[in-house]
């Protein structure tokens, strides 16, 4: 019986765990694609990671090397509007993306006191683009690349997001917790009726 009380609670403390890491660990990735012909994609990867949001941006096709890209977070619209000459206004500023040799450019950026609950669930559209090179005088320079942040509470959602991470932590520790609880179980009604 004891054994059994030890198993129940091995496998409520692994559940727990699980639940906790497979929280920490949760990720969206996004594809940004071309904006006016620009030929610029990538991908955004967000994941909630203990002080906030990690965002990082990985891009291919950017059209000279040493150009840097700026690129935000917009609030209020979507890649659409953008496209369409309405852009939003910028809500949260990203590290800035350096054009390689070969095209690739990449950033990283940690958003503070926010989670990716928070930031696909407030009911506003929000997307993050990618900015052609900075011309003197010219201000803000349109969107080269551009991908929309689903939002939980409307009619977008992350259904069609590729998974990521592979199964989660939860169902990869609960299986053999329960099938040794199962196990010891069944080597104890052994011992009963053999003893």
């Amino acid at each position: 019986m004891a054994t059994m009380v030890f198993g129940a609670a091995l496998l409520a403390s692994l559940l727990l765990a699980g639940s906790a890491m497979a929280e920490e660990d949760k990720s969206v990735q996004l594809q940004l694609t071309q904006s006016r012909g620009s030929g610029v994609t990538g991908t955004a990867t967000l994941t909630d990671v203990e002080d906030g949001v990690k965002v990082e941006l990985n891009m291919k096709g950017l059209p000279e090397e040493g150009v840097e890209h700026i690129n935000h977070i917009h609030g209020g619209g979507t890649c659409a509007d953008d496209r369409a000459g309405r852009t939003a206004p910028v809500t949260i500023p990203l590290n800035t993306v350096v054009a390689n040799a070969d095209g690739s450019g990449s950033a990283t950026t940690t958003l503070k006191d926010v989670t990716l609950d928070k930031l696909l669930g407030d009911d506003q559209h929000r997307f993050i683009l990618l900015h052609a090179k900075v011309k003197k005088g010219q201000g803000v320079p349109p969107g080269i690349s551009c991908a929309d942040l689903p939002q939980l509470s409307t009619d977008t959602s992350m259904e069609n997001l590729p998974a990521s991470g592979g199964v989660p932590v939860a169902v990869l520790l609960t299986v053999p917790s329960v099938l040794l609880i199962v196990s010891i179980s069944a080597v104890l009604k052994l011992m009963r009726f053999t003893g």
